[in-house]
Protein backbone atom coordinates (compact mmCIF):
# COMPACT_ATOMS: atom_id res chain seq x y z
CA UNK A 1 0.00 0.00 0.00
CA UNK A 2 1.62 3.33 -1.10
CA UNK A 3 1.10 6.69 0.53
CA UNK A 4 -1.30 7.91 -2.16
CA UNK A 5 -3.55 4.89 -1.64
CA UNK A 6 -3.32 5.40 2.11
CA UNK A 7 -4.64 8.95 1.78
CA UNK A 8 -7.36 8.06 -0.73
CA UNK A 9 -10.22 8.83 1.66
CA UNK A 10 -13.87 8.34 0.78
CA UNK A 11 -16.41 10.91 1.90
CA UNK A 12 -19.15 9.65 -0.45
CA UNK A 13 -22.84 10.07 0.26
CA UNK A 14 -23.15 6.49 1.51
CA UNK A 15 -20.21 6.72 3.90
CA UNK A 16 -21.44 10.07 5.25
CA UNK A 17 -24.82 8.40 5.91
CA UNK A 18 -23.12 5.59 7.86
CA UNK A 19 -21.04 8.21 9.66
CA UNK A 20 -24.14 10.13 10.75
CA UNK A 21 -25.96 6.95 11.84
CA UNK A 22 -23.18 6.34 14.40
CA UNK A 23 -22.31 9.96 15.14
CA UNK A 24 -24.53 10.40 18.19
CA UNK A 25 -22.93 7.52 20.12
CA UNK A 26 -19.47 8.79 19.19
CA UNK A 27 -20.41 12.31 20.30
CA UNK A 28 -21.80 11.05 23.59
CA UNK A 29 -18.62 9.06 24.28
CA UNK A 30 -16.24 11.88 23.31
CA UNK A 31 -18.05 14.83 24.92
CA UNK A 32 -19.97 13.33 27.85
CA UNK A 33 -18.53 9.97 28.91
CA UNK A 34 -14.78 10.68 28.57
CA UNK A 35 -14.96 14.25 30.05
CA UNK A 36 -17.00 12.96 33.01
CA UNK A 37 -14.41 10.28 33.81
CA UNK A 38 -11.54 12.76 33.40
CA UNK A 39 -13.35 15.31 35.55
CA UNK A 40 -13.64 12.75 38.34
CA UNK A 41 -9.97 11.64 38.05
CA UNK A 42 -8.38 15.13 37.80
CA UNK A 43 -10.72 17.02 40.17
CA UNK A 44 -8.51 16.62 43.34
CA UNK A 45 -5.32 17.90 41.67
CA UNK A 46 -6.50 20.43 39.05
CA UNK A 47 -7.65 24.03 39.34
CA UNK A 48 -11.40 23.95 39.73
CA UNK A 49 -12.05 26.99 37.54
CA UNK A 50 -9.99 25.60 34.67
CA UNK A 51 -11.58 22.16 35.10
CA UNK A 52 -15.16 23.52 35.07
CA UNK A 53 -14.32 25.73 32.11
CA UNK A 54 -13.01 22.69 30.23
CA UNK A 55 -15.97 20.51 31.18
CA UNK A 56 -18.43 23.24 30.23
CA UNK A 57 -16.75 23.60 26.85
CA UNK A 58 -17.10 19.81 26.30
CA UNK A 59 -20.81 19.93 27.14
CA UNK A 60 -21.33 22.92 24.83
CA UNK A 61 -19.49 21.10 22.08
CA UNK A 62 -21.74 18.07 22.65
CA UNK A 63 -24.94 20.06 22.02
CA UNK A 64 -23.37 21.78 19.01
CA UNK A 65 -22.41 18.42 17.48
CA UNK A 66 -25.88 16.98 18.17
CA UNK A 67 -27.46 19.98 16.40
CA UNK A 68 -25.22 19.53 13.37
CA UNK A 69 -25.98 15.78 13.33
CA UNK A 70 -29.73 16.47 13.29
CA UNK A 71 -29.30 18.88 10.38
CA UNK A 72 -27.27 16.31 8.50
CA UNK A 73 -29.92 13.65 9.06
CA UNK A 74 -32.57 16.00 7.71
CA UNK A 75 -30.63 16.74 4.52
CA UNK A 76 -29.73 13.05 4.05
CA UNK A 77 -33.38 12.01 4.42
CA UNK A 78 -34.51 14.41 1.69
CA UNK A 79 -31.70 13.66 -0.76
CA UNK A 80 -30.15 10.64 -2.46
CA UNK A 81 -26.87 12.33 -3.47
CA UNK A 82 -24.26 14.43 -1.69
CA UNK A 83 -25.53 18.03 -1.95
CA UNK A 84 -23.61 21.19 -0.96
CA UNK A 85 -25.63 21.42 2.26
CA UNK A 86 -24.69 17.86 3.23
CA UNK A 87 -21.03 18.53 2.47
CA UNK A 88 -21.10 21.82 4.42
CA UNK A 89 -22.59 20.31 7.58
CA UNK A 90 -20.36 17.25 7.29
CA UNK A 91 -17.23 19.37 7.44
CA UNK A 92 -18.77 21.44 10.26
CA UNK A 93 -19.08 18.21 12.21
CA UNK A 94 -15.46 17.34 11.46
CA UNK A 95 -14.44 20.76 12.81
CA UNK A 96 -16.14 20.05 16.13
CA UNK A 97 -14.19 16.78 16.35
CA UNK A 98 -10.92 18.64 15.87
CA UNK A 99 -11.97 21.21 18.49
CA UNK A 100 -12.59 18.31 20.87
CA UNK A 101 -8.99 17.18 20.22
CA UNK A 102 -7.61 20.55 21.34
CA UNK A 103 -9.83 20.51 24.44
CA UNK A 104 -8.26 17.19 25.50
CA UNK A 105 -4.80 18.58 24.74
CA UNK A 106 -5.58 21.63 26.86
CA UNK A 107 -6.46 19.38 29.83
CA UNK A 108 -3.17 17.45 29.56
CA UNK A 109 -1.01 20.57 29.28
CA UNK A 110 -2.89 22.26 32.15
CA UNK A 111 -2.34 19.27 34.45
CA UNK A 112 1.36 19.06 33.61
CA UNK A 113 1.78 22.82 34.21
CA UNK A 114 0.06 22.61 37.62
CA UNK A 115 2.46 19.87 38.73
CA UNK A 116 0.05 17.00 38.74
CA UNK A 117 1.76 13.75 39.65
CA UNK A 118 3.11 11.68 36.80
CA UNK A 119 0.91 8.80 37.90
CA UNK A 120 -2.28 10.86 37.51
CA UNK A 121 -1.07 12.25 34.18
CA UNK A 122 -0.38 8.71 33.01
CA UNK A 123 -3.83 7.54 34.14
CA UNK A 124 -5.90 10.22 32.43
CA UNK A 125 -3.60 10.17 29.36
CA UNK A 126 -4.36 6.47 29.04
CA UNK A 127 -8.08 7.19 29.50
CA UNK A 128 -8.03 9.86 26.80
CA UNK A 129 -6.09 7.64 24.41
CA UNK A 130 -8.15 4.47 24.80
CA UNK A 131 -11.66 5.84 25.30
CA UNK A 132 -11.36 8.58 22.72
CA UNK A 133 -9.86 6.19 20.16
CA UNK A 134 -12.64 3.70 20.84
CA UNK A 135 -15.27 6.41 20.49
CA UNK A 136 -13.91 7.80 17.26
CA UNK A 137 -13.46 4.23 15.98
CA UNK A 138 -17.22 4.06 15.46
CA UNK A 139 -16.74 6.62 12.65
CA UNK A 140 -14.58 4.40 10.45
CA UNK A 141 -16.99 4.71 7.51
CA UNK A 142 -15.21 8.02 6.78
CA UNK A 143 -11.63 7.07 7.41
CA UNK A 144 -10.50 10.65 6.90
CA UNK A 145 -12.15 11.60 10.19
CA UNK A 146 -10.51 8.83 12.15
CA UNK A 147 -7.03 9.28 10.70
CA UNK A 148 -7.03 13.05 11.10
CA UNK A 149 -8.25 12.83 14.68
CA UNK A 150 -5.74 10.18 15.73
CA UNK A 151 -2.75 11.82 14.06
CA UNK A 152 -3.47 15.30 15.40
CA UNK A 153 -4.57 14.10 18.82
CA UNK A 154 -1.67 11.68 19.37
CA UNK A 155 0.97 13.97 17.85
CA UNK A 156 0.04 16.90 20.07
CA UNK A 157 -0.43 14.62 23.05
CA UNK A 158 2.99 12.97 22.65
CA UNK A 159 4.67 16.32 21.93
CA UNK A 160 3.14 17.85 25.05
CA UNK A 161 4.29 14.92 27.20
CA UNK A 162 7.84 15.09 25.89
CA UNK A 163 8.04 18.90 26.06
CA UNK A 164 6.55 19.38 29.54
CA UNK A 165 7.22 16.06 31.27
CA UNK A 166 10.63 15.35 29.76
CA UNK A 167 12.44 12.05 29.85
CA UNK A 168 10.13 10.61 32.49
CA UNK A 169 7.50 10.00 29.79
CA UNK A 170 9.93 9.08 26.99
CA UNK A 171 9.19 5.34 27.12
CA UNK A 172 5.46 6.01 27.45
CA UNK A 173 5.61 8.29 24.36
CA UNK A 174 7.34 5.56 22.33
CA UNK A 175 4.60 3.10 23.37
CA UNK A 176 1.95 5.63 22.35
CA UNK A 177 3.59 6.03 18.91
CA UNK A 178 3.61 2.25 18.42
CA UNK A 179 0.01 2.06 19.66
CA UNK A 180 -0.98 4.84 17.25
CA UNK A 181 0.62 3.10 14.23
CA UNK A 182 -0.96 -0.25 15.09
CA UNK A 183 -4.31 1.40 15.76
CA UNK A 184 -4.24 3.26 12.42
CA UNK A 185 -3.28 0.07 10.57
CA UNK A 186 -6.07 -1.95 12.17
CA UNK A 187 -8.54 0.88 11.65
CA UNK A 188 -7.57 1.12 7.97
CA UNK A 189 -8.17 -2.61 7.44
CA UNK A 190 -11.50 -2.34 9.21
CA UNK A 191 -12.37 0.65 7.04
CA UNK A 192 -11.57 -1.30 3.85
CA UNK A 193 -13.64 -4.24 5.09
CA UNK A 194 -16.49 -1.91 5.94
CA UNK A 195 -16.19 -0.34 2.49
CA UNK A 196 -16.39 -3.75 0.82
CA UNK A 197 -19.43 -4.65 2.88
CA UNK A 198 -20.97 -1.30 2.03
CA UNK A 199 -20.13 -1.83 -1.65
CA UNK A 200 -21.71 -5.29 -1.63
CA UNK A 201 -24.73 -3.88 0.12
CA UNK A 202 -24.96 -1.08 -2.46
CA UNK A 203 -24.68 -3.63 -5.27
CA UNK A 204 -27.39 -5.79 -3.77
CA UNK A 205 -29.54 -2.73 -3.12
CA UNK A 206 -29.09 -1.58 -6.73
CA UNK A 207 -30.05 -5.01 -8.06
CA UNK A 208 -32.90 -5.18 -5.59
CA UNK A 209 -34.31 -1.78 -6.50
CA UNK A 210 -33.67 -1.88 -10.26
CA UNK A 211 -34.94 -5.42 -10.79
CA UNK A 212 -37.80 -5.70 -13.28
CA UNK A 213 -39.28 -8.41 -11.06
CA UNK A 214 -41.33 -7.30 -8.09
CA UNK A 215 -39.60 -8.36 -4.85
CA UNK A 216 -41.14 -8.56 -1.41
CA UNK A 217 -39.77 -9.64 1.97
CA UNK A 218 -42.31 -11.23 4.33
CA UNK A 219 -41.84 -11.75 8.07
CA UNK A 220 -44.52 -13.39 10.21
CA UNK A 221 -47.10 -12.97 7.41
CA UNK A 222 -46.44 -9.22 7.25
CA UNK A 223 -44.55 -7.12 4.73
CA UNK A 224 -41.04 -6.21 5.85
CA UNK A 225 -39.61 -4.59 2.72
CA UNK A 226 -40.14 -4.36 -1.04
CA UNK A 227 -38.61 -2.78 -4.14
CA UNK A 228 -40.05 -0.07 -6.39
CA UNK A 229 -41.24 -2.61 -8.97
CA UNK A 230 -43.51 -4.08 -6.28
CA UNK A 231 -44.99 -0.65 -5.54
CA UNK A 232 -45.64 -0.08 -9.24
CA UNK A 233 -47.16 -3.56 -9.66
CA UNK A 234 -49.79 -2.87 -7.02
CA UNK A 235 -50.07 0.81 -8.05
CA UNK A 236 -49.50 2.26 -4.57
CA UNK A 237 -48.21 5.80 -4.13
CA UNK A 238 -45.15 4.84 -2.09
CA UNK A 239 -43.32 1.93 -0.55
CA UNK A 240 -44.55 2.94 2.91
CA UNK A 241 -48.18 2.70 1.76
CA UNK A 242 -47.68 -0.82 0.48
CA UNK A 243 -45.72 -2.03 3.52
CA UNK A 244 -48.50 -0.73 5.78
CA UNK A 245 -50.95 -3.16 4.17
CA UNK A 246 -51.79 -6.57 5.59
CA UNK A 247 -51.32 -9.42 3.15
CA UNK A 248 -55.08 -10.13 3.16
CA UNK A 249 -55.93 -6.63 1.88
CA UNK A 250 -54.16 -7.06 -1.48
CA UNK A 251 -55.96 -10.20 -2.64
CA UNK A 252 -59.63 -11.05 -3.33
CA UNK A 253 -61.65 -12.82 -0.69
CA UNK A 254 -61.83 -15.95 -2.83
CA UNK A 255 -59.49 -17.34 -5.46
CA UNK A 256 -60.72 -18.49 -8.87
CA UNK A 257 -61.18 -22.07 -7.66
CA UNK A 258 -63.54 -20.87 -4.90
CA UNK A 259 -61.14 -21.37 -1.96
CA UNK A 260 -60.81 -18.69 0.74
CA UNK A 261 -57.70 -16.66 -0.17
CA UNK A 262 -56.30 -16.04 3.32
CA UNK A 263 -56.73 -19.68 4.34
CA UNK A 264 -55.07 -20.97 1.21
CA UNK A 265 -52.24 -18.41 1.47
CA UNK A 266 -51.45 -19.49 5.04
CA UNK A 267 -51.18 -23.09 3.78
CA UNK A 268 -48.87 -21.99 0.96
CA UNK A 269 -46.66 -20.01 3.35
CA UNK A 270 -46.41 -23.03 5.64
CA UNK A 271 -45.38 -25.27 2.75
CA UNK A 272 -42.80 -22.69 1.60
CA UNK A 273 -41.21 -22.63 5.06
CA UNK A 274 -41.14 -26.44 5.17
CA UNK A 275 -39.76 -27.02 1.67
CA UNK A 276 -37.58 -23.91 1.47
CA UNK A 277 -39.13 -22.76 -1.79
CA UNK A 278 -42.45 -22.84 -3.65
CA UNK A 279 -43.78 -21.43 -6.95
CA UNK A 280 -47.49 -20.93 -7.58
CA UNK A 281 -50.01 -18.76 -9.42
CA UNK A 282 -52.17 -16.35 -7.46
CA UNK A 283 -54.78 -13.63 -7.81
CA UNK A 284 -54.09 -10.23 -6.23
CA UNK A 285 -55.82 -6.84 -6.15
CA UNK A 286 -54.27 -3.54 -7.18
CA UNK A 287 -54.93 -0.41 -5.14
CA UNK A 288 -57.69 0.57 -7.60
CA UNK A 289 -59.49 -2.74 -6.94
CA UNK A 290 -58.54 -4.43 -10.22
CA UNK A 291 -57.90 -8.17 -9.91
CA UNK A 292 -54.80 -9.50 -11.68
CA UNK A 293 -52.74 -12.70 -11.86
CA UNK A 294 -49.16 -13.18 -10.68
CA UNK A 295 -46.66 -16.01 -10.67
CA UNK A 296 -45.08 -15.99 -7.22
CA UNK A 297 -41.85 -17.72 -6.17
CA UNK A 298 -41.33 -17.98 -2.41
CA UNK A 299 -37.85 -18.75 -1.01
CA UNK A 300 -36.95 -19.07 2.66
CA UNK A 301 -33.95 -16.89 3.61
CA UNK A 302 -32.22 -15.84 6.84
CA UNK A 303 -31.57 -12.20 7.71
CA UNK A 304 -30.09 -11.36 11.13
CA UNK A 305 -30.92 -14.92 12.26
CA UNK A 306 -34.58 -14.40 11.35
CA UNK A 307 -36.54 -16.56 8.93
CA UNK A 308 -38.00 -14.50 6.10
CA UNK A 309 -39.75 -15.32 2.86
CA UNK A 310 -38.25 -13.75 -0.24
CA UNK A 311 -41.13 -13.39 -2.74
CA UNK A 312 -40.65 -12.66 -6.44
CA UNK A 313 -43.81 -11.59 -8.32
CA UNK A 314 -44.33 -11.62 -12.09
CA UNK A 315 -47.50 -10.27 -13.66
CA UNK A 316 -49.00 -13.08 -15.78
CA UNK A 317 -52.41 -11.50 -16.38
CA UNK A 318 -51.86 -11.42 -20.14
CA UNK A 319 -50.64 -15.01 -20.14
CA UNK A 320 -53.69 -16.17 -18.19
CA UNK A 321 -55.91 -14.25 -20.58
CA UNK A 322 -54.29 -16.02 -23.54
CA UNK A 323 -54.64 -19.37 -21.76
CA UNK A 324 -58.36 -18.77 -21.21
CA UNK A 325 -58.77 -17.70 -24.82
CA UNK A 326 -56.92 -20.85 -25.85
CA UNK A 327 -59.17 -23.01 -23.63
CA UNK A 328 -62.27 -21.29 -25.00
CA UNK A 329 -60.98 -21.78 -28.53
CA UNK A 330 -60.28 -25.45 -27.84
CA UNK A 331 -63.75 -25.94 -26.38
CA UNK A 332 -65.28 -24.23 -29.41
CA UNK A 333 -63.09 -26.32 -31.68
CA UNK A 334 -64.11 -29.53 -29.92
CA UNK A 335 -67.77 -28.61 -30.24
CA UNK A 336 -67.28 -27.68 -33.89
CA UNK A 337 -65.44 -30.94 -34.55
CA UNK A 338 -68.25 -32.85 -32.84
CA UNK A 339 -70.78 -31.03 -35.03
CA UNK A 340 -68.77 -31.77 -38.16
CA UNK A 341 -68.29 -35.40 -37.14
CA UNK A 342 -72.03 -35.72 -36.64
CA UNK A 343 -72.59 -34.11 -40.04
CA UNK A 344 -70.11 -36.50 -41.63
CA UNK A 345 -71.72 -39.43 -39.84
CA UNK A 346 -75.11 -38.44 -41.21
CA UNK A 347 -73.57 -37.87 -44.63
CA UNK A 348 -71.90 -41.28 -44.52
CA UNK A 349 -75.21 -42.84 -43.53
CA UNK A 350 -76.87 -41.12 -46.46
CA UNK A 351 -74.10 -42.18 -48.81
CA UNK A 352 -74.32 -45.71 -47.47
CA UNK A 353 -78.08 -45.69 -47.97
CA UNK A 354 -77.76 -44.33 -51.50
CA UNK A 355 -75.00 -46.83 -52.23
CA UNK A 356 -77.21 -49.66 -51.08
CA UNK A 357 -80.00 -48.40 -53.32
CA UNK A 358 -77.55 -48.31 -56.20
CA UNK A 359 -76.36 -51.81 -55.33
CA UNK A 360 -79.94 -53.00 -55.18
CA UNK A 361 -80.57 -51.57 -58.63
CA UNK A 362 -77.47 -53.25 -59.99
CA UNK A 363 -78.39 -56.48 -58.22
CA UNK A 364 -81.87 -56.44 -59.75
CA UNK A 365 -80.27 -55.82 -63.16
CA UNK A 366 -77.91 -58.76 -62.68
CA UNK A 367 -80.76 -60.98 -61.41
CA UNK A 368 -82.65 -60.05 -64.55
CA UNK A 369 -79.66 -61.20 -66.63
CA UNK A 370 -79.51 -64.48 -64.71
CA UNK A 371 -83.28 -65.09 -64.88
CA UNK A 372 -83.84 -64.10 -68.52
CA UNK A 373 -82.66 -67.41 -70.03
CA UNK A 374 -84.43 -69.73 -67.54
CA UNK A 375 -87.63 -67.67 -67.86
CA UNK A 376 -87.41 -67.85 -71.65
CA UNK A 377 -86.97 -71.60 -71.40
CA UNK A 378 -89.98 -71.89 -69.08
CA UNK A 379 -92.04 -69.74 -71.49
CA UNK A 380 -91.04 -71.97 -74.40
CA UNK A 381 -91.87 -75.10 -72.39
CA UNK A 382 -95.33 -73.85 -71.46
CA UNK A 383 -95.86 -72.83 -75.12
CA UNK A 384 -95.06 -76.40 -76.23
CA UNK A 385 -97.54 -77.76 -73.69
CA UNK A 386 -100.29 -75.42 -74.92
CA UNK A 387 -99.59 -76.23 -78.59
CA UNK A 388 -99.54 -80.00 -78.11
CA UNK A 389 -102.58 -79.89 -75.84
CA UNK A 390 -104.55 -77.87 -78.41
CA UNK A 391 -103.78 -80.50 -81.06
CA UNK A 392 -104.39 -83.42 -78.68
CA UNK A 393 -100.75 -84.42 -79.15
CA UNK A 394 -99.67 -84.04 -75.49
CA UNK A 395 -98.70 -87.49 -74.40
CA UNK A 396 -97.57 -88.51 -70.94
CA UNK A 397 -93.92 -88.83 -71.84
CA UNK A 398 -93.74 -85.35 -73.34
CA UNK A 399 -95.67 -83.85 -70.41
CA UNK A 400 -93.30 -85.40 -67.89
CA UNK A 401 -90.22 -84.32 -69.82
CA UNK A 402 -91.41 -80.70 -70.12
CA UNK A 403 -92.49 -80.71 -66.45
CA UNK A 404 -89.06 -81.90 -65.34
CA UNK A 405 -87.39 -79.15 -67.41
CA UNK A 406 -89.65 -76.49 -65.86
CA UNK A 407 -88.73 -77.82 -62.40
CA UNK A 408 -85.00 -77.58 -63.20
CA UNK A 409 -85.44 -74.02 -64.46
CA UNK A 410 -87.37 -73.03 -61.28
CA UNK A 411 -84.66 -74.57 -59.06
CA UNK A 412 -82.05 -72.57 -61.01
CA UNK A 413 -84.03 -69.39 -60.35
CA UNK A 414 -84.24 -70.24 -56.63
CA UNK A 415 -80.52 -70.98 -56.47
CA UNK A 416 -79.82 -67.63 -58.14
CA UNK A 417 -81.83 -65.85 -55.42
CA UNK A 418 -79.83 -67.66 -52.70
CA UNK A 419 -76.52 -66.73 -54.38
CA UNK A 420 -77.42 -63.03 -54.46
CA UNK A 421 -78.79 -63.07 -50.93
CA UNK A 422 -75.64 -64.66 -49.52
CA UNK A 423 -73.42 -62.43 -51.64
CA UNK A 424 -74.84 -59.16 -50.32
CA UNK A 425 -75.33 -60.29 -46.76
CA UNK A 426 -73.12 -58.23 -44.35
CA UNK A 427 -70.56 -60.37 -42.56
CA UNK A 428 -69.07 -58.87 -39.36
CA UNK A 429 -66.74 -61.81 -38.72
CA UNK A 430 -63.45 -62.25 -40.54
CA UNK A 431 -63.02 -65.48 -42.43
CA UNK A 432 -60.10 -67.26 -44.04
CA UNK A 433 -60.26 -67.24 -47.84
CA UNK A 434 -58.23 -66.19 -50.90
CA UNK A 435 -58.59 -63.88 -53.88
CA UNK A 436 -59.31 -66.76 -56.33
CA UNK A 437 -62.28 -68.03 -54.32
CA UNK A 438 -63.72 -64.52 -54.07
CA UNK A 439 -63.29 -63.86 -57.83
CA UNK A 440 -64.99 -67.16 -58.71
CA UNK A 441 -67.91 -66.25 -56.41
CA UNK A 442 -68.23 -62.85 -58.10
CA UNK A 443 -68.18 -64.40 -61.57
CA UNK A 444 -71.16 -66.55 -60.66
CA UNK A 445 -73.11 -63.31 -60.31
CA UNK A 446 -71.82 -61.28 -63.25
CA UNK A 447 -70.48 -63.82 -65.74
CA UNK A 448 -73.74 -64.16 -67.68
CA UNK A 449 -73.87 -60.38 -68.18
CA UNK A 450 -70.27 -60.38 -69.45
CA UNK A 451 -71.06 -63.24 -71.89
CA UNK A 452 -74.17 -61.48 -73.14
CA UNK A 453 -72.08 -58.40 -74.00
CA UNK A 454 -69.20 -60.39 -75.51
CA UNK A 455 -66.70 -59.23 -72.85
CA UNK A 456 -63.70 -61.50 -72.35
CA UNK A 457 -62.81 -62.20 -68.71
CA UNK A 458 -59.20 -63.26 -67.95
CA UNK A 459 -58.08 -64.39 -64.46
CA UNK A 460 -54.30 -64.73 -63.97
CA UNK A 461 -53.30 -66.36 -60.65
CA UNK A 462 -49.56 -65.89 -60.16
CA UNK A 463 -49.08 -66.41 -56.42
CA UNK A 464 -51.95 -67.33 -54.12
CA UNK A 465 -51.97 -66.46 -50.40
CA UNK A 466 -54.57 -67.15 -47.76
CA UNK A 467 -56.35 -64.02 -46.45
CA UNK A 468 -58.06 -63.37 -43.12
CA UNK A 469 -60.59 -60.63 -43.87
CA UNK A 470 -64.24 -59.69 -44.31
CA UNK A 471 -64.94 -61.87 -47.34
CA UNK A 472 -68.35 -60.56 -48.43
CA UNK A 473 -67.22 -56.92 -48.26
CA UNK A 474 -64.16 -57.60 -50.46
CA UNK A 475 -66.41 -59.52 -52.90
CA UNK A 476 -68.72 -56.49 -53.14
CA UNK A 477 -65.67 -54.33 -53.98
CA UNK A 478 -64.57 -56.85 -56.67
CA UNK A 479 -68.08 -56.94 -58.10
CA UNK A 480 -68.16 -53.12 -58.24
CA UNK A 481 -64.74 -52.92 -59.97
CA UNK A 482 -65.65 -55.57 -62.58
CA UNK A 483 -69.11 -54.05 -63.14
CA UNK A 484 -67.56 -50.58 -63.62
CA UNK A 485 -65.12 -52.07 -66.17
CA UNK A 486 -68.07 -53.69 -67.96
CA UNK A 487 -70.03 -50.42 -68.04
CA UNK A 488 -67.16 -48.34 -69.45
CA UNK A 489 -66.40 -50.99 -72.09
CA UNK A 490 -70.04 -51.02 -73.17
CA UNK A 491 -70.33 -47.22 -73.04
CA UNK A 492 -67.29 -46.69 -75.27
CA UNK A 493 -68.23 -49.65 -77.47
CA UNK A 494 -64.67 -51.00 -77.34
CA UNK A 495 -63.79 -53.66 -79.91
CA UNK A 496 -62.61 -56.91 -78.34
CA UNK A 497 -63.52 -55.70 -74.79
CA UNK A 498 -61.42 -57.41 -72.15
CA UNK A 499 -61.28 -57.42 -68.34
CA UNK A 500 -58.16 -58.86 -66.71
CA UNK A 501 -57.83 -59.88 -63.06
CA UNK A 502 -54.27 -60.55 -61.77
CA UNK A 503 -53.72 -62.20 -58.36
CA UNK A 504 -50.21 -61.97 -56.86
CA UNK A 505 -49.79 -62.75 -53.13
CA UNK A 506 -51.78 -60.09 -51.21
CA UNK A 507 -52.37 -57.91 -54.29
CA UNK A 508 -55.26 -58.08 -56.74
CA UNK A 509 -55.66 -55.82 -59.78
CA UNK A 510 -58.62 -55.33 -62.14
CA UNK A 511 -57.73 -53.85 -65.56
CA UNK A 512 -59.67 -53.02 -68.71
CA UNK A 513 -58.83 -51.86 -72.22
CA UNK A 514 -61.23 -48.89 -72.32
CA UNK A 515 -58.54 -46.21 -72.67
CA UNK A 516 -58.12 -45.23 -69.01
CA UNK A 517 -59.27 -42.36 -66.79
CA UNK A 518 -58.58 -38.77 -67.97
CA UNK A 519 -55.56 -37.39 -66.03
CA UNK A 520 -57.52 -34.37 -64.76
CA UNK A 521 -60.13 -36.70 -63.22
CA UNK A 522 -58.02 -39.50 -61.79
CA UNK A 523 -57.42 -37.64 -58.48
CA UNK A 524 -61.18 -37.24 -57.93
CA UNK A 525 -62.29 -40.71 -58.90
CA UNK A 526 -62.75 -41.88 -55.29
CA UNK A 527 -64.65 -38.73 -54.20
CA UNK A 528 -68.31 -39.22 -53.23
CA UNK A 529 -70.88 -38.36 -55.92
CA UNK A 530 -68.14 -38.15 -58.57
CA UNK A 531 -68.71 -40.30 -61.65
CA UNK A 532 -67.03 -40.66 -65.05
CA UNK A 533 -70.12 -42.31 -66.52
CA UNK A 534 -72.14 -40.37 -69.04
CA UNK A 535 -75.26 -42.37 -68.35
CA UNK A 536 -77.81 -41.07 -65.93
CA UNK A 537 -77.49 -44.18 -63.81
CA UNK A 538 -74.02 -43.25 -62.47
CA UNK A 539 -74.29 -42.32 -58.77
CA UNK A 540 -70.62 -41.70 -58.02
CA UNK A 541 -70.87 -43.79 -54.83
CA UNK A 542 -69.48 -47.17 -55.93
CA UNK A 543 -65.77 -46.34 -55.88
CA UNK A 544 -66.11 -44.11 -52.79
CA UNK A 545 -67.77 -46.97 -50.88
CA UNK A 546 -65.24 -49.47 -52.26
CA UNK A 547 -62.32 -47.39 -50.97
CA UNK A 548 -64.01 -46.99 -47.60
CA UNK A 549 -64.56 -50.75 -47.33
CA UNK A 550 -60.99 -51.69 -48.27
CA UNK A 551 -59.16 -49.01 -46.26
CA UNK A 552 -61.42 -48.30 -43.26
CA UNK A 553 -62.99 -51.73 -42.71
CA UNK A 554 -60.37 -54.14 -43.99
CA UNK A 555 -57.18 -52.17 -43.28
CA UNK A 556 -55.86 -52.32 -46.86
CA UNK A 557 -55.44 -49.89 -49.75
CA UNK A 558 -57.34 -49.28 -52.99
CA UNK A 559 -55.66 -47.22 -55.71
CA UNK A 560 -55.95 -46.51 -59.43
CA UNK A 561 -53.54 -45.78 -62.27
CA UNK A 562 -53.64 -45.85 -66.06
CA UNK A 563 -51.85 -48.53 -68.09
CA UNK A 564 -51.18 -48.61 -71.83
CA UNK A 565 -54.69 -49.88 -72.66
CA UNK A 566 -56.90 -48.60 -69.88
CA UNK A 567 -57.32 -48.23 -66.11
CA UNK A 568 -56.03 -50.54 -63.38
CA UNK A 569 -57.55 -50.71 -59.92
CA UNK A 570 -55.32 -52.35 -57.28
CA UNK A 571 -56.33 -53.85 -53.92
CA UNK A 572 -53.56 -54.55 -51.37
CA UNK A 573 -54.44 -56.15 -48.04
CA UNK A 574 -51.94 -55.78 -45.17
CA UNK A 575 -49.89 -58.87 -44.38
CA UNK A 576 -50.49 -58.52 -40.62
CA UNK A 577 -54.15 -59.25 -41.24
CA UNK A 578 -53.43 -62.27 -43.42
CA UNK A 579 -52.52 -65.87 -42.64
Amino acid sequence: MNFKQFLDFDDSYKNIQIFVDNAFMSTFASNILVPSILFYVTCPSTNRFSLFLWYGASLTLFFLRVGIIQKLKYFLKHSTVKTPEIKKHFYMLLSTIFINTFLNLYLIINNIAEGTSYLNIFIFSTIITTLTSGAIGTLLSVFKVYLTFVLINMSLFIAALLFYAGEDFFLFSILLIIFTIINIRIAYNQHKLLSKISSLKDTFQTIYESSSDSILLIENNRFKDCNNAMVQLFQFDSKEDLLAQHISTIMPRYQEDGTLSIKKMLQIVKIAYERGHLTFEWQHIKKNGKVFWVECSLTKIYVDDKELLHAVYRDITQRKKLEKEKEAFQETLIKQVAIEVEKNRKKDKMIMYQSRLAQMGEMISMIAHQWRQPLNAITIATGVINLKASRNQLDTKTALEISNNITKFAMHLSATIDDFRNFFQTNKIKTTTNYQQMVESVLLIIESSLINHNITMNVDVRNLKQLHTYENEIKQVLLNLIKNAEDILREKEIKNPTITVIIDNYTLSVSDNAGGVPPELIEKIFDPYFSTKTKKDGTGLGLYMSKMIVEDHCGGTLSVHNNQEGATFTIILEEEQNV
